[in-house]
């Protein structure tokens, strides 16, 4: 059975590089944990760890990865996931973490579902395998052993352009969040082009960076209101809809009114979206489906099936008092 050493050995790094490596730690270059992994692969090295005491030793656990518990959105796609889970008579265990996955490295789980973007894709290349199926909520990855459930985050955004265009709305501005999100970056790609494809320009100096929070949203607003000479957008599209909720709080802070001389529109749908005055304007996500869909996918995996295509998850537009 392969060791540390030799996969030290193998890929021309010293233990502690390797150990680092597998671990999914920030302080290795993404090159050497690259070459790192493809050396673990190579001579079929697996970390110690209970659950693999025996090859088909199976630990009847269902792995969810997060990259954190804060805001709403995870709720309700957790308890779809849990509802799956439970009626197969498994365990699901939730872990958030920034660099440390050691469940998922030594095989603490029979599978796992990831919606964490600080997980690399290499790492997840390299552990996914036939008794050890993957399915990923955040990135479109290509293997045999990984299925993507991804959200029509470009649908989304293209739904809440045509809803602003179709009030009157030429000038439109966005919030996105972290430039590491798969689904923000998507939502800010199909608002993009959505504009295009109708003529409209997309000023750069419109788009601000938050990071999904309504505190980020609020102070990334007030910063721009404050500082914007001139013509401002009539309308603000914002990747989530906690950073919807802050960026309206900075709006009427500034004594405007929303929809009025701003209007704001969301995406995700989150519970509070409905109360929020004025009621927020959204692009509906069923998490508590995109939680099932998920689940039933790896399950289906489990089982050994893999040549099958995964279940869409619908979004629609919520319009409502904001915009």
């Amino acid at each position: 059975m392969a060791t540390l050493k030799d996969v030290a050995k193998r890929a021309g790094v010293s233990v502690s590089t390797v150990s680092y490596s597998i671990n999914g730690s920030h302080l290795i270059s993404l090159e050497t944990r690259n070459k790192v992994l493809k050396a673990a692969k190579d001579l079929g090295y697996r970390p110690n760890g209970p659950a693999r005491n025996l090859k088909e030793k199976k630990t009847n656990i269902i792995g969810l990865f997060l990259s954190g518990f804060t805001g709403p959105f995870f709720n309700d796609m957790m308890e779809g996931i849990q509802d799956v889970v439970i009626s197969k008579g498994l365990e699901l265990v939730v872990c958030s973490s920034v660099d440390k996955h050691r469940l998922l490295i030594e095989r603490h789980v029979d599978g796992a579902i990831i919606l964490n973007y600080h997980m690399d894709d290499a790492l997840l290349a390299s552990l996914a395998e036939e008794k050890f199926p993957i399915v990923v909520l955040d990135r479109d990855m290509q293997s045999p052993y990984i299925k993507n459930i991804l959200l029509p985050n470009e649908y989304g955004s293209a739904l809440a352009v045509r809803h602003l265009l179709e009030k009157g709305h030429k000038r439109l501005g966005y919030i996105a969040g972290s430039i590491e999100s798969y689904d923000g970056e998507t939502r800010l790609g199909g608002f993009k082009k959505e504009l295009a494809a109708h003529g409209l320009e997309f000023f750069e100096s419109d788009l601000l960076r938050a990071d999904f929070t309504e505190q980020s949203g609020y102070k990334e607003m007030e910063k721009y209101l404050n500082r914007t000479e001139g013509p401002l957008p009539s309308a603000m599209v914002c990747a989530n809809d906690e950073m919807a909720m802050g960026t309206i709080r900075a709006i009427k802070e500034k004594g405007m009114r929303v929809p009025e001389d701003m209007a704001v529109v969301g995406f995700d749908d989150i519970y509070l979206s409905q109360y929020f005055p004025p009621s927020l304007t959204t692009i509906q996500v069923p998490r508590k489906e995109w939680g099932i869909i998920a689940a039933k996918t790896l399950f289906r995996m489990l089982d050994n099936e893999f040549d099958f295509e995964t279940e869409q998850v619908p979004v629609k537009l919520m319009a409502r008092n904001s915009g």
